[in-house]
C-alpha cells in the first residue's frame, strides 16, 4: 500500500478542486477524474488507471496543483483533437523519460521535441497518424508543438510554468501558485475574479460602483466578468 510522507504543505504549490480546475481549461469534473488521481492514493479496481497522480498527493491533499492544471489543459486539448488517452499515457512516459521533467507536455523542451515524441508513441502504440482525419492531424501536431497553448504561459529557465495568464493576449488576470493559492486573480490588485463578478451581480452590473468598491479599473471589472462567465460556461 502507497504511503505518504508527513511534512508541512509548501508554499507555492497552487489547489484546486475537480469542478474548478474543470471549468478553467474547458474540460468537466469527469474528465478530470479519469484522467488524474487526486483524491484516493489508490484507483478503484477494475477502474481505468489514471494518467498520473496528483502533485498534492504527497502531502494527503485533496485537490490539484498547478502544475497539474497546466498540463491537464494539454491534455484536454489533445483530447479535443482526437487522440486517444493511451496514445496520450505513452506521450506523457515518453516526455518523461527523456526530458526528465515531471510534467512534459507543458515544458518548454516539449515545443522542440513533442513532435518526434509524439510520433514514438504512436509507433509504440500501433496507431498510424494517418488514421485521423486531416484537421485532427493539423491540429495534434499544431499542439505538440507549436505556440498556440504556450500563448500566455510564463516559463521559468527550467523551462517549467510558473504562470497562466488565461485572457488571451492580456495580462489583466493571473494564475499563480504563489497568489491566493493559484486562484484567478486580477494581476495589479490580486483581487480574486470571483469576488469582482460576485460584487458585480450583486450590485446591479454597476461596474463603476464596484470598480470604487475595490479600488480598481472599470476595465478590470469588466474583465473579471468576462472571465468568470466563461469559465462557467466551459
Amino acid at each position: 500500500m502507497k504511503t505518504f510522507e508527513s511534512r508541512p504543505f509548501p508554499f507555492g504549490i497552487g489547489i484546486y478542486s475537480f469542478w474548478d480546475a474543470a471549468r478553467y481549461i474547458g474540460a468537466t469534473p469527469r474528465d478530470l477524474r479519469r484522467w488524474i488521481r487526486a483524491y484516493t492514493p489508490q484507483p478503484k479496481e477494475g477502474g481505468p488507471a489514471p494518467l498520473w497522480d496528483s502533485e498534492l498527493l504527497t502531502w494527503r491533499r485533496k485537490g490539484i496543483s498547478f502544475r497539474d492544471l497546466v498540463e491537464l489543459r494539454f491534455v484536454r486539448a489533445m483530447r479535443g483533437a482526437g487522440v486517444t488517452l493511451p496514445v496520450i499515457r505513452r506521450t506523457l512516459e515518453l516526455g518523461r523519460a527523456q526530458l526528465r521533467v515531471p510534467y512534459p507536455l507543458s515544458s518548454n523542451a516539449f515545443r522542440r521535441l513533442g513532435k518526434q515524441i509524439f510520433r514514438e508513441a504512436l509507433a509504440v502504440e500501433g496507431v498510424s497518424l494517418a488514421r485521423l482525419n486531416e484537421d485532427s492531424r493539423r491540429r495534434v501536431l499544431s499542439l505538440v508543438s507549436g505556440p498556440s497553448l504556450r500563448r500566455g504561459l510564463e516559463i521559468d529557465g527550467d523551462g517549467q510554468v510558473t504562470r497562466w495568464f488565461p485572457v488571451s493576449r492580456s495580462q489583466i488576470i493571473v494564475l499563480d501558485p504563489n497568489r491566493r493559492a493559484g486562484d484567478p486573480i486580477l494581476t495589479e490588485s490580486g483581487v480574486p475574479t470571483i469576488a469582482i463578478a460576485a460584487a458585480y451581480k450583486a450590485d446591479k452590473e454597476d461596474a463603476k460602483f464596484v470598480a470604487w468598491q475595490y479600488e480598481i479599473t472599470e476595465a478590470e471589472v469588466r474583465a473579471a466578468v468576462r472571465f468568470e462567465k466563461r469559465a462557467c460556461a466551459l
